[in-house]
């Protein structure tokens, strides 16, 4: 028994000796990061960086007051902040303060290592031998979509997918249905809280298409599968319930840049142009098996020898069900991500809720190799069989042929030396071709029979290296590293406005700044690198000089001031000065008078005069301007102190993103926060000394907390209750 079990761990122990040899440049030198990219280094980077110092400090990084004057940042779903396994990252000790590159090259490793881990999981209760299985894991995790997404958002959700098939396919084989079902929709909706929804809702569409057909596809209705389908997929949307309420929330409340000239609403439709930017062009197909040739980010790269074994696996196991299933799957996902060019993709973007709002086509490449890494293992035990001779012939033959076409097109290439095409890579697909020949002619006169699967695991780590980890860039070429450098140039600058002890929001100009500085330096600062904001603060003519005094913007960081009356005060090292604005507001301040909300728009209105709202106004009093003291002491993410001495009833106002959540109270009794000047908050106070406190308390993400604590408890109980 004690030998089996630990039989049980050698796959998975060879599947993480491989996953970190593949990666030696992040995790065996400090001579290569994968954080080179502009979204990574200028976006989720900081928000890593801000989660981690929230974690640190003893806090749950609810709402980030760092960007658009404060947003809540579970419910913009990338910042991953829902997300466990992110947990661990925030946990792991920073260095002065900052999370440790180490750290996110290990995080970047283990979210490769444990895609592979589930795949090999899936590709064993498909009862393919160990050693296949670990080459379809390989293919998984170090292929294709898992490999060449960088954001960690759009990729960790794909690290539970295979997961949802493997329990799926245990449930419909009639083994422990119940907790198998479960099981598969708990691992369904535990990918949405990985942050970003595209990814997951392909990959929900997938699983739904799998419970419609199992459910209705057999010429009968079957009641059993569709009570199965149904507790799977409540399961899964409790289990997401933690990321996807106060997304919901949030998208209602927000506009989000979507890549045309303006933001859009959440009851817009994404246009179909935008999808077909982000689809995957038919010519990029050809990407599966030759490198470098794909379009952004989603590459489909596999390799020519694990492409081939998948076909033949798919052949020669066709008669089983599974393998039917997970070819259709894995062609499906690649028609669909060809966006435009895919009548399947119009389709269901013009019938499927929420399929417009999934704007790059091309991530649903992840679909295609989780249909088709399993056919890899099909393909890797089946080929070698004596029985199977004759195919292994004919796929000899089409590699061989495969191989002198790529030649003779390299030799075209290089001799016309077309610069689009000059890649040294192009002769890899061959090289790899003709080896595979030589395995398969060897097997077949039973040469390297017994570690053919071996030399077919080598030769698809060949391929892969040669994408996968290729193109991380040296720390010893600056020209391929220049994402990263800037964020270390601008620390003098906010040590200047820190040491000014000012409640004050910092501007700044992202065509020198590129990055998310407020998240990065942990300072409030009105422009983000971010793909939304809330709708009430987007309405408020934000950009105008009047609205950057209103929201007590004091300090632009830049090389010339934005306007004539703004004062340098600093220069740091990088060149970049730092300008104070005189007519910059308080934070926090008080009013006795209400006005119309429309008074906004007149260029005479003073918003310090009077407080311009809409609704049911609280009782304001008669005293004048300018009497009052109102501090803010305490500026925190998730709570807010005020203190206000008040020479009769009144307002206190906070330029604060109004956003619900928000609670407030009044020398420790319950108050209304009031949403005034069209979107920032208000609370009222009688004559006397008092302390206004605002805490973060929003009721989707503990409602959504409560509902996947719920799912993993009955989860687990139905697997309890099973297999005890």
């Amino acid at each position: 028994m004690l030998i089996g079990r630990w039989q049980r761990l050698v796959g998975p122990g060879v599947l993480f000796l491989i996953v970190v040899l593949f990666y030696w440049k992040l995790v065996l030198t400090n001579q290569y990061t994968w954080l080179e990219g502009p979204d990574t280094a200028y976006l989720d980077l900081p928000w890593l960086q801000f989660q981690a110092a929230e974690w640190h400090r003893g806090r749950f990084p609810l709402w980030d007051p760092n960007g658009w004057f404060g947003q809540p940042l579970v419910g913009q779903a990338q910042p991953g902040a829902a997300y466990p396994p992110n947990w661990l990252l925030f946990l792991v000790p920073l260095k002065h303060g900052w999370i440790r590159q180490s750290a996110l090259h290990w995080y970047f490793v283990f979210a490769r290592y444990f895609a592979a881990l589930t795949c090999y999981a899936l590709t064993r209760e498909l009862g393919r031998s160990r050693l296949a299985s670990i080459i379809a894991g390989c293919v998984y995790g170090l292929g294709g979509y898992v490999a060449n997404t960088m954001a960690p958002q759009m990729v960790n959700g794909a690290v539970w997918t295979p997961l949802v098939f493997l329990f799926l396919f245990r449930a419909e084989k009639g083994r422990h249905p119940v907790a198998n079902s479960l099981l598969s929709g708990f691992f369904l909706g535990f990918g949405w809280l990985a942050g970003h929804h595209q990814m997951n809702l392909f990959v929900t569409i997938a699983a739904v298409g799998l419970w419609l057909w199992l459910c209705f596809g057999e010429r009968k209705i079957n009641l059993h599968m569709i009570k199965l389908a149904t507790a799977a997929l409540a399961i899964a949307a409790m289990t997401s319930a933690f990321q996807t309420v106060p997304t919901a929330e949030y998208g209602r409340r927000s506009v989000r840049w979507v890549g045309i000239d303006h933001p859009v609403e959440f009851n817009e439709p994404v246009p179909y142009s935008v999808h077909d930017e982000y689809s995957l062009k038919p010519i990029s197909v050809l990407g599966i098996i030759i490198p470098n040739i794909e379009y952004r980010s989603f590459a489909p790269y596999i390799g020519v020898v694990a492409f081939a074994l998948g076909m033949v696996g798919a052949i020669l196991a066709w008669r089983e069900r599974q393998v039917r299933w997970l070819a259709t799957i894995s062609i499906a996902g690649l028609i669909f991500s060809l966006g435009s060019n895919s009548l399947l993709h119009g389709i269901l973007y013009a019938l499927i809720p929420l399929v417009e709002k999934a704007r790059v086509p091309g991530a649903a490449t992840l679909v295609f190799a989780i249909g088709f890494a399993p056919l890899v293992a099909y393909g890797a035990d089946l080929l070698p069989r004596p029985e199977f001779v004759l195919w292994s012939r004919r796929t000899a033959w089409a590699l061989g042929m495969f191989a002198v076409f790529v030649t003779g097109t390299a030799f075209v290439i290089f001799a016309m030396k077309v610069p689009a095409a000059t890649d040294n890579r192009l002769m890899v697909p061959a090289i790899a071709a003709l080896l595979l020949v030589a395995v398969l002619a060897l097997c077949r006169h039973g040469g390297v029979l017994p570690s053919g699967s071996a030399a077919v695991l080598g030769l698809v780590l060949f391929e892969l290296a040669n994408v996968s980890s290729f193109s991380f860039p040296s720390r010893y070429q600056p020209e391929l590293n220049p994402y990263l450098h800037p964020l270390a140039e601008h620390s003098d600058l906010i040590d200047y406005i820190r040491n000014r002890g000012e409640a004050a929001r910092i501007e700044y100009d992202d065509k020198v700044v590129p990055y998310n500085i407020g998240d990065w330096y942990g300072v409030e600062s009105f422009n983000a690198y971010t793909a939304s904001v809330t709708t009430n603060i987007w309405k408020m003519d934000v950009f105008s000089p009047r609205a950057k005094d209103f929201f007590g913007i004091k300090y632009y960081l830049g090389k010339a001031a934005p306007r004539p009356n703004y004062i340098e005060d600093f220069t740091g090292r990088s060149g970049l000065k730092v300008f104070e604005n005189p007519t910059a507001f308080p934070r926090a301040w008080s009013v006795h008078r209400a006005a119309p909300l429309g008074a906004m728009r007149e260029s005479t209105f003073d918003p310090r005069s009077a407080v311009a709202m809409d609704g049911m106004q609280p009782p304001l009093g008669p005293c004048s301007q300018g009497q009052d003291q109102v501090e803010l002491p305490l500026h925190q993410p998730n709570r807010v102190v005020i203190t206000a001495s008040m020479q009769c009833p009144g307002m206190v106002i906070l330029t604060d993103t109004w956003f619900p959540g928000w609670r407030a109270t009044v020398d420790g009794k319950p108050a209304t926060i009031y949403q005034v000047y069209g979107g920032v908050r208000g609370v009222s106070a009688g004559s006397g000394p008092h302390t206004i406190e605002m805490r973060y308390v929003p009721w989707s993400v503990f409602f959504g907390a409560a509902l996947t604590l719920l799912a993993t408890i009955v989860t687990i109980f139905a697997w309890r209750a099973t297999f005890s």
